[in-house]
């Protein structure tokens, strides 16, 4: 899940105002020091970054797991119900190409954004070279050129984050003014 991987503070500015956060990756069994409640300090910290509702939800699920057992899909579907804020990232397209077409299609699991699949970049490559292999990977590869253009690429992933962005502003900037009023008049009163 987006808002996950490795420490809580890591953030990217997307420009304008779009921040992306990269959480804590899902822990089960405390190794080398954890303490014994690792999973429930992560799912904390997970939890209360995508409860609030102006939060867009990347689940990132690599194309080599199943789906339908995933925790983070489980997390982000206790606090997004409609799925409107859900969007799950499929990585590693490449390394596993077999039945992914039917993964994004059949959406068993109900991510409300749906899917986007990348590739992800190798080695050395600059982010120019990765994207450039990645629209030929997905162009000609027997199996991966049958999934929509329309969900692959990260030109793709990139165009519908500011897409959901945009419909949350306009959802939650009516509450978003409300609260900034109601501050400004507490500190001038």
């Amino acid at each position: 899940m987006l808002l996950f991987s490795s420490i809580l503070n890591s953030s990217i500015s997307l420009g304008g105002n779009l921040t992306m956060v990269d959480l804590p990756g899902i822990t089960r069994v405390p190794v080398h020091g954890q303490p014994e409640n690792i999973y429930d300090q992560i799912k904390d910290i997970i939890m209360e970054y995508i409860r609030p509702e102006e939060r867009i939800i990347l689940n990132v699920l690599s194309s080599t797991v199943d789906f339908t057992t995933c925790e983070s899909i489980r997390m982000s579907q206790s606090v997004d119900k409609t799925g409107l804020r859900t969007l799950a990232v499929v990585t590693k397209a490449d390394k596993s190409p077999e039945g992914l077409l039917e993964k994004v299609t059949a959406d068993d699991v109900n991510i409300g954004l749906g899917y986007v699949c990348v590739r992800n970049r190798i080695g050395d490559e600059s982010y120019e070279e990765a994207r450039i292999e990645e629209e030929r990977l997905f162009q000609s590869h027997p199996m991966l050129s049958k999934i929509d253009k329309s969900i692959v690429g990260v030109p793709v992933l990139a165009q519908r984050l500011v897409q959901v962005q945009g419909m949350i502003i306009s959802k939650t900037l009516s509450e978003i003014v409300k609260k900034i009023t109601e501050k400004l008049t507490y500190k001038l009163t």
